[in-house]
């Protein structure tokens, strides 16, 4: 198995095909609405080429040892080594205690 995390790419999603409900709910408005504001104001700009998105999944569909995880474009990349960067910051701080939980040696 695999999971297939890709950023943003060229495809119809975020323009033709995209359906949105004609309710809008304030409270909504700096989550759900940025959010929807922001992907029909990148429409055709988007860095992933999906031609070549599919012919990365395909490569690991045919490969002998797939990846657990497949990052396609540079925008999940970076939001995954910034989620690295946190978790390593965390481990920083807090591995011994961590470690500290485990009887001590030779008990």
């Amino acid at each position: 198995m695999t999971i297939v995390e890709p950023a943003a790419f060229r495809t119809n999603r975020s323009g033709p095909s995209m359906r949105e409900s004609a309710v809008r709910i304030a409270d909504y408005a700096d989550t759900a609405g940025a959010r929807r504001a922001a992907t029909r104001a990148t429409y055709g700009r988007q860095p992933g080429d999906s031609d070549r998105a599919a012919a990365a999944i395909a490569a690991v569909v045919d490969a002998p040892g797939p990846p657990l995880r497949l990052l396609l474009g540079e925008g999940a990349v970076q939001i995954v080594d910034a989620r690295l960067d946190v978790l390593r910051d965390g481990f920083a701080v807090w591995g011994q205690v961590g470690l500290d939980a485990d009887f001590p040696p030779g008990t």
